[in-house]
């Protein structure tokens, strides 16, 4: 099995791309998110050039990718030729950005500014703890549980809204 090495979200987590070591091509791509977001590529749904043994793919979607992320090479039997996983963290690191603002500019005299700080840095440690799972381990239901905490954190407090 070839295996793929990194996947890449762009700022807004629609684009997607990766870089696989290896051949051969896979005749599909099959992307999966957190968020029940299937897509079924086909070599002309996804830019694939190859130089040397490195080989890259791009896809942009219609809507953010969010969670942990799978993206498998599969042959023309559906056999799976390729795997990777990461997280797309766009939504959550908008809240944390939400939080460390509201931390910056709060102005009581309690520790509600301390709080907001503390909230952010568990979310952050939680998507990288995610992300860790993910791209290291492979461990996708760990993954998921730390992007869900991560989530679930953002959500009691401010439901940001991004």
């Amino acid at each position: 099995m070839a295996e793929t090495k990194k996947i890449y979200f762009e700022v807004d987590c629609k684009t997607i791309k990766g870089v696989k070591i290896g051949t051969p091509q896979p005749t599909y791509v099959l992307i999966k998110d957190s968020d029940d977001n299937e897509i079924t590529l086909t070599s002309s749904n996804f830019t694939y050039t190859s130089s040397g043994s490195f080989i890259d793919f791009e896809y942009t979607h219609t809507q953010a990718f969010n969670g942990v992320v799978q993206v498998l090479g599969l042959d023309a039997q559906e056999e799976i030729i390729s795997a990777t996983y990461s997280v797309a963290k766009c939504k959550t690191t908008c809240c944390i950005g939400q939080l460390l603002y509201a931390a910056m500019e709060c102005t009581c005299k309690c520790d509600k500014c301390k709080e907001d700080l503390i909230r952010a840095e568990k979310v952050y440690l939680f998507l990288e703890a995610a992300l860790f799972e993910a791209e290291h381990n492979s461990n996708l239901t760990q993954a998921e549980n730390n992007f869900n905490k991560a989530e679930e954190l953002c959500v009691e407090v401010c439901a940001c809204g991004c």
